[in-house]
């Protein structure tokens, strides 16, 4: 567990440095897992606002769990996916299962700040979705820009504005997801 800790640390804080030299260590399913475990934090905090503030009910709370789950084991994996296949046409350096697996793992800060807002959310009755669940996605692009940067070999302006786009989709989901 610890172990599995200082590894989301490191990919949040340093994900150059993960992505260029531990990468290919990391298990395909652990990549996923981080991501899958990141949005059901993310979705669950959103449900649990909606609860308190009386928008929705107990029973949309785990429904906005597990499709967040499903989000960040689906929806992230097809981005990093579809990104690489268009990068494919600027020749992408790495294969498909590193793209996925990059981007999965963009999201370790995502989880470090689900896990803080769902504490600070059931413990101290705050509505977090926005301060820790946001934030953590924002916390990705830095790690998105750096695995996009790998893929094409270093263009760093083509790395900000794709890692930027993905980025807003994602939040533009979310939001979305918030609302039905």
């Amino acid at each position: 567990m610890v172990l599995m800790f200082r590894g989301l640390l490191a990919t949040m804080l340093n994900p150059a440095f993960v992505l260029k030299s531990s990468l290919s260590h990391i298990p395909w399913y652990y990549s996923l897992a981080v991501s899958a475990s990141a949005f059901l934090l993310f979705f669950l905090q959103t449900g649990l606002d909606l609860y308190k503030t009386g928008q929705k009910g107990l029973g949309f709370v785990f429904w906005a769990a597990g499709t967040g789950a499903l989000y960040g084991a689906l929806v992230i994996p097809v981005l990093g996916v579809l990104l690489w296949l268009a990068l494919r046409m600027v020749k992408a350096e790495k294969g498909v299962s590193w793209a996925v697996s990059s981007f999965c793992l963009s999201y370790s800060g995502a989880l470090v700040y689900g896990i803080l807002g769902l504490l600070f959310s059931l413990l101290l009755g705050w509505r977090t979705s926005i301060a820790f669940g946001v934030t953590g996605v924002l916390w990705a692009t830095g790690p998105l820009i750096t695995a996009v940067r790998e893929m094409t070999g270093g263009k760093t302006a083509l790395a900000v504005i794709l890692s930027s786009f993905v980025g807003a989709v994602i939040l533009y989901t979310w939001s979305f997801f918030g609302r039905i």
